[in-house]
């Protein structure tokens, strides 16, 4: 029995050196940055990615993984578009904190994490067009019930999962490789996805995936079409967060192309223009204005439009490497337009325009104006949208 029980204890043992070395392991590496200890390697900094069945996690984890004077959150359109290095900080450590497919419940999560732990002089608030009269999901397919920014969940089993996960045991082994190979990772250290490429074929991606998710956005949007009070409720809390602090506070009412803003016309949408969405938000930030003169003002900018920038028409259909010009899709616009958003911050540019109660109808006019003009000038590309608009329309039919 005597031998049994010495391989029994070499077997424990050699079990508990594992767990603690793979233990060791993760936080030396921190993959997500959520399990800083004193032996964290800084010089895997560079090397440690937002990855994509993690996102969530990743984010949280730079939330806090320095000490940040200025934020930036929003959907995939601030992951991919909006640097944080750009010149408008002025000096300020900016953070890019955009989630993929994240609209404001989380956005709105991912902030109070943040705000709970940070005294920023900025916050840029980027709001997608839809997202304040659509209603909240009813499901997450993200990480982000396993992720910081969840309040439910055990708190154990997060942290065993984030030390001891096989999953992070993965991320661990993928930034020790790409820091063997000196491949920084896909997002900067401060959160910008780097260099987006633009798809093969544009003009098939556009017909197939982002007007097939555009139909969506917009049947919901026809379904649903008032405000969502949580929502609002959630921008209110920002807002009140903020003033309380002398935060400044900047929210973007996002860009999309011509071609996404025309769908929900010939949708027959009642609310094309998205006029609830901006009147509310021009209504919110003078409220908030009103009621602490003395706070930071928050300003409400709106770049969902016609301009020459977001109306570039589709490249020749018989060249399948050409792309619309600034545009990675219907959706995702390029640094180079975000840069130009972003220019707003130090009160430079002519792209976007201020929202206020008293001109919300005047911008209307002005956008559909735009957008028809657009129809006009390019009669084909309207010919491409509402034949794939039809196309998603008959599948909907028995």
């Amino acid at each position: 029995m005597k031998p049994l029980r010495r391989y029994q204890t070499f077997f424990l043992l050699l079990l508990l050196g594992a767990a603690f070395g793979g233990v060791w392991f993760n936080t030396w590496v921190n993959p997500w940055r959520v399990t800083p200890a004193p032996w964290t390697s800084r010089a895997l900094e560079p090397y440690r990615a937002i990855d994509k069945d993690w996102s969530r996690t990743a984010k949280a984890g730079l939330a806090r993984s320095a000490a940040w004077d200025a934020a930036m959150f929003g959907s995939s359109r601030v992951d991919i578009g909006l640097d944080p290095a750009h010149p408008a900080f002025d000096g300020m450590r900016c953070v890019n904190l955009g989630l993929n497919a994240g609209l404001l419940d989380q956005n709105h999560a991912i902030f109070r994490y943040f705000i709970e732990a940070q005294s920023p002089k900025l916050v840029v608030l980027a709001i997608d067009a839809s997202d304040l009269t659509t209603p909240l999901p009813r499901q997450n397919p993200t990480d982000f019930s396993f992720s910081p920014l969840a309040t439910g969940g055990d708190p154990i089993e997060r942290a065993l999962l984030y030390r001891a996960g096989i999953s992070t045991l993965a991320a661990s082994s993928a930034t020790v490789s790409r820091a063997i190979r000196h491949q920084p990772a896909d997002h900067t250290p401060r959160g910008f996805r780097r260099d987006t490429p633009f798809p093969d074929d544009q003009r098939r991606l556009i017909s197939s995936l982002y007007l097939s998710t555009t139909v969506q956005m917009a049947r919901n949007h026809i379904r649903h079409g008032d405000l969502t009070p949580a929502k609002v409720a959630m921008v209110e809390e920002i807002v009140t967060t903020c003033q309380e602090r002398g935060i400044r506070l900047v929210i973007f009412f996002t860009p999309n192309h011509a071609l996404f803003q025309l769908a929900f016309r010939e949708m027959e949408d009642p609310d094309p223009y998205f006029e609830k969405d901006r009147r509310a938000l021009a209504e919110i930030a003078a409220r908030a204005n009103a009621t602490r003169p003395d706070a930071p003002p928050v300003e409400v900018w709106d770049f969902l439009d016609g301009h020459p920038l977001n109306s570039p028409p589709l490249p020749p259909a018989d060249e399948k490497g050409a792309h619309l010009d600034g545009w990675i899709d219907l959706f995702h616009a390029t640094p180079a337009i975000g840069n130009r958003m972003l220019d707003r911050l130090s009160g430079s540019g002519d792209y976007g325009v201020m929202l206020t109660p008293d001109n919300i109808g005047p911008r209307i006019a002005a956008v559909r104006g735009q957008l028809e003009d657009y129809a006009r000038r390019h009669p084909d590309d309207l010919a491409f949208l509402r034949a794939a608009l039809a196309k998603f329309e008959s599948r909907k039919k028995p």
